[in-house]
């Protein structure tokens, strides 16, 4: 549930640039540029987990940008399990 509420941010800050006016507006360009900006700095960061993941950049990619951490904390949870198993 909780990777679903991101939307609520992304789509209300969309509507509150397209129809709002004065403060609402800015508040739904800050809001989407927070996101915006964040959700890149997480893919650059955590790029390293993609890396080892496997698949595709670009489904990490946007994955990334539209859930941020709700996509990559169970990926780097699934890792470190699977590196802190015995090998045999």
């Amino acid at each position: 549930m909780q990777k679903q509420c991101v939307w609520i941010f992304w789509i209300g800050s969309v509507v509150a640039m397209v129809i709002g006016s004065g403060w609402i507006a800015t508040a739904g360009r800050v809001v989407f540029g927070l996101l915006f900006v964040a959700h890149l700095v997480e893919f650059l960061v955590k790029r390293s987990v993609f890396e080892r993941a496997g698949g595709s950049m670009g489904h990490h990619f946007v994955q990334t940008m539209i859930y941020g951490l709700f996509h990559w904390t169970p990926i780097e949870e699934r890792l470190a399990a699977e590196e802190g198993e015995p090998k045999g």
